[in-house]
């Protein structure tokens, strides 16, 4: 195996990963091809509608969240983009990393009002609707071209109840409405990417991440000014350095009271060591997808 680099030694360093876990984070991240497709069912598709193509089995994946296939592939296989019920809207194609970071849901009840401050491309706000259908749901994205894929996304897919909004988190904040579920997908370094072999330069370097982590603490700041009393947050990202993800929910457990993290059974394999609190990762070695994190919060009612 080559010489880890700088920035990968660093990485390793900060998530204490001991010999065998650097190296096959590392193989993952050199090799690039740990990303692993899944598909969401829309709200178009029929509650006995089934994907038209062979699926994986995944019993040993208890986490998996409702209406979630994930597609084989292989000599012979169709790819599911090239089946007509894709272009119909029938279901939504995302990393299956993705599906895993919205698992702590299931703890969620199904919220009255709910807002996804940093929805593009609609993969978060595709699952919960899933989930929760019916919704009454905003779907937020401040860049306007982000903003108009996400619009088309949840056109294609008929996600009824859904607005597409424009407003920075601290717009929100002001705006002083109330809701019962925040889902803050937050932008990050983006590590996870390496893993699936798109180019992504300085991902490992401090200067973004920390950059990152700053705009993921103001983000966060705004969001908790929009919960009702009782209500969740699920704070996920698709990058590794705890600097934008375990030290980011220890920043607002510390800075804002009224607020804790919540236990996810189903995710304890996955439970954060870096933290005495629950937090869950996911790594591309795994085997189910490129990775994330992921970590639910409760506002006291």
């Amino acid at each position: 195996m080559q010489e880890a680099s700088h920035g990968e030694q660093r990485l390793c360093k900060r998530l204490a990963l001991d010999d065998a876990e650097s190296a096959a984070l590392l193989a993952a991240m050199r090799a690039g091809d740990s990303s692993r497709s899944a598909v969401v069912l829309t709200p178009k598709a029929p509650p006995e509608y089934v994907p038209p193509f062979p699926c994986a089995d995944m019993s040993t994946a208890p986490w998996l969240p409702p209406r979630v296939f994930v597609p084989l592939t292989g000599e012979g296989i169709p790819r599911p983009t090239a089946h007509p019920d894709y272009r119909a809207g029938l279901y939504y194609m995302l990393d299956l990393s993705s599906c895993w970071e919205s698992a702590a849901l299931e703890l969620v009840p199904p919220p009255a009002l709910s807002l996804d401050l940093c929805a593009a491309p609609g993969g978060k706000s595709m699952l919960m609707a899933a989930r929760y259908l019916p919704v009454n749901h905003t779907a937020n994205e401040v860049n306007a071209a982000r903003r108009g894929i996400l619009r088309q996304n949840m056109e294609q897919c008929g996600v009824p109840n859904v607005t597409v909004t424009g407003l920075r988190p601290d717009q929100w904040a002001a705006e002083g409405q109330q809701f019962d579920l925040l889902l803050v997908d937050a932008p990050c370094s983006g590590q996870s990417l390496l893993c699936k072999g798109i180019r992504n330069p300085g991902c490992l370097g401090p200067a973004m991440v920390n950059g990152n982590a700053k705009r993921q603490k103001g983000i966060l700041l705004a969001a908790v000014q929009c919960a009702a009393p009782g209500a969740h947050l699920l704070y996920s990202t698709c990058t590794y350095d705890p600097d934008e993800n375990e030290k980011v929910m220890a920043y607002i457990l510390r800075r804002v009271p009224g607020w804790a993290a919540v236990e996810v059974p189903t995710l304890a394999p996955f439970r954060s060591r870096l933290v005495d609190f629950p937090a869950y990762r996911l790594y591309p070695h795994h085997g189910f997808g490129a990775g994330g994190f992921c970590c639910l919060l409760r506002k006291n009612a």
